[in-house]
């Protein structure tokens, strides 16, 4: 056979590995579909996207790997977006040609156009087996452009303490709704928000007022409210709860720990069946009450 000949069925080796290993790697994943249960208890408030690459070893992808690595992505861009207590959720995953993968191709064309050959006969028997280099080098494996997106979704916060009646629990709620469209509304917008402490002597209600009040403020989509992970972390190290009393100077170092803008803090006053929470929201560089909310319950 003419060397040119031969060099022309090299090419279209190499060109025929490059298009099956192509189309056998494509990526197309789904994951972390919310259940039934999940489109009760969360809610929608946007969504994000991410890109990055991925090599395909001998052209199989590690489908648990991507998975991994587009959730922790996805939830990354999300928590910097949003904060709170969020997640992602409906994560649609693709893969496609990246610029990695288009040096790949051209190696390896060029490589088979040169008409390179391996003979691996020093493994076997002599002259029996005799491939193109191209096909050898894009056998390894290939690199994708992963392209991840997903739902941002947040938890409700809960109704109220279980030790409250239900009519009690709609009251509180209410009042927490009335003070956080006060806050949302004279709030600066985009501002860091970290939503620190309630005093209380209930501590239940505390937390119930804090996941309410960062709720909220998370759905109005006018701030970034410092994610629960790190502020958790901080209320630890600090050794603080969320029922206890926070002074002023307190919150404004713990809120500059966590690049916070604007902390909120506040207390409950019980008489009898009836109480009145106040928050105050803090300005960090200044120290001052940028505005201060009541409401009864």
């Amino acid at each position: 056979m003419k060397k040119s000949g031969l060099r022309a069925q090299i090419a279209g080796v190499a060109g025929a590995f490059v298009l099956i290993g192509f189309l056998a790697s494509c990526v197309s994943l789904e994951d972390k579909a919310m259940t039934a249960r999940e489109r009760q208890e969360l809610d929608v408030i946007g969504s994000v996207t991410v890109e990055f690459t991925s090599f395909q070893f001998f052209h199989i992808p590690n489908k648990t790997n991507i998975r991994n690595k587009a959730y922790a992505e996805l939830k990354k861009v999300a928590a910097r977006k949003y904060g709170g207590n969020i997640d992602v959720r409906n994560i649609v995953i693709s893969g496609g040609g990246s610029g990695w993968e288009a040096l790949n191709i051209v190696g390896a064309t060029a490589l088979a156009g040169l008409g390179i050959l391996v003979d691996i006969e020093m493994w076997l028997k002599p002259g029996t087996v005799t491939v193109p280099a191209a096909a050898i080098g894009f056998g390894i494996g290939n690199t994708q452009k992963i392209t991840a997106t997903g739902d941002v979704v947040l938890y409700r916060a809960a109704s109220g303490p279980r030790d409250m009646d239900q009519s009690a629990q709609i009251k509180l709620q209410d009042a927490v709704a009335a003070i956080s469209a006060e806050l949302i509304e004279t709030l600066p917008a985009n501002a860091a928000i970290a939503v620190l402490s309630v005093g209380s002597n209930n501590a239940a209600i505390s937390e119930a007022i804090v996941d309410e009040l960062e709720f909220n403020l998370v759905r109005a989509r006018r701030f970034t409210i410092v994610d629960r992970g790190r502020l958790d972390q901080i209320r630890r190290e600090q050794n603080f709860q969320l029922s206890g009393d926070v002074s002023d100077d307190s919150a404004i170092s713990i809120g500059s720990m966590l690049g916070a803008g604007v902390v909120i803090v506040g207390n409950v006053a019980t008489d009898g069946s009836t109480g009145r929470i106040t928050v105050r929201a803090l300005d960090t560089q200044t120290a001052q009450i940028v505005t201060m909310s009541r409401g009864q319950f």
